[in-house]
């Protein structure tokens, strides 16, 4: 048993299989086998052969066989480990971890958005939502801006598609860089991004989009087609008691980001009448 253990940690492996002398596949040993026998045995592990502790009734899968089937079997068992044999040769073994990390991937695959690595458009709307029902039931400030890269076209022009390729993935870094690990960042299309800012009034989340704002403005990407500057327009609003859905939030924001492009870009629009009542408030505090 200690020379399988020893197997299975210098190979990073949790599980071994078991052959005879001639080769043939007699069982196998996993690291859940391990631990049993060291609850059964504590005094004396050393001498516990293989062959007493191993499972010998396998249960196997072929390569072609679909992951769903294989991953219902394996639960349906209880097992961590499955053989996977072209006729009755074993060719491989699958476990459960390998499903979990395949599963983790796929997911992250399903809701990034794959040039820039934020969220994508649809899980950005599933964690606004999330936001908006936790802001419904419990009232902390919920504020959300909308912001869009400006003159994204000229850049395309001037620069390539690359160029403009990578004028996006850096306004990403910016974005991640300057927000709080707990805010929610996402690429709604083409050079339209989105921030969620939970528990968040929006004279502080006013500020953090200026301080974005100047991260942009002041950063200089270097490129083989030259030196890139760039800005971005914002619109911002919070959450309000009338809002009748997430929906409408994003909306009411991306109004407020096309009267930022239309008055000139570059600058942030917030929705006067919560601006208003927030300074207001904040008056009242200092009194």
């Amino acid at each position: 048993v200690l020379d399988a253990a020893r197997t299975m940690r210098e190979n990073h492996i949790s599980a071994v299989l078991v052959f005879d002398e001639t080769e043939n596949l007699r069982g196998l040993i996993s690291e859940r086998d391990l631990v049993q026998t060291i609850v059964r045995f504590p005094d004396d592990v050393a001498n516990v052969p293989v062959h007493q502790i191993m499972t010998t009734e396998l249960i196997s899968c072929r390569p072609s066989d679909p992951v769903v089937e294989t991953l219902d079997l394996m639960n349906n068992h209880h097992i961590r480990h499955m053989l996977v044999t072209e006729g009755k040769k074993p060719v491989a073994m699958i476990s459960i971890r390998e499903f979990d990390y395949a599963t983790k991937l796929l997911q992250k695959d399903a809701h990034t958005d794959e040039l820039t690595g934020l969220h994508n458009r649809r899980y950005f709307m599933e964690m606004l939502d999330k936001e908006f029902e936790r802001y419904k039931r419990f009232g902390a400030p919920l504020s959300i801006a909308m912001l869009d890269l400006d003159k994204f076209k000229a850049i395309n022009d001037e620069y390539g598609h690359q160029g403009g390729d990578q004028v996006l993935i850096t306004m990403a870094k910016l974005l991640l860089g300057e927000l709080r690990a707990y805010d929610i960042v996402g690429r709604l299309g083409g050079e339209e991004f989105a921030i969620v800012f939970p528990n968040t009034s929006i004279h502080d989340a006013r500020l953090a989009c200026y301080r974005l704002m100047s991260a942009i403005r002041g950063y200089v990407l270097v490129t083989d087609q030259g030196p890139i500057k760039f800005t971005a327009s914002f619109g911002l609003i919070c959450a309000t008691p009338q809002a009748k859905s997430s929906n409408s939030l994003l909306h009411h924001a991306d109004k407020l980001l096309y009267e930022a492009k239309a008055s000139g870009r570059n600058r942030l629009v917030i929705d006067h009448s919560q601006q208003a009542a927030s300074e207001t408030k904040k008056e009242a505090q200092k009194g």
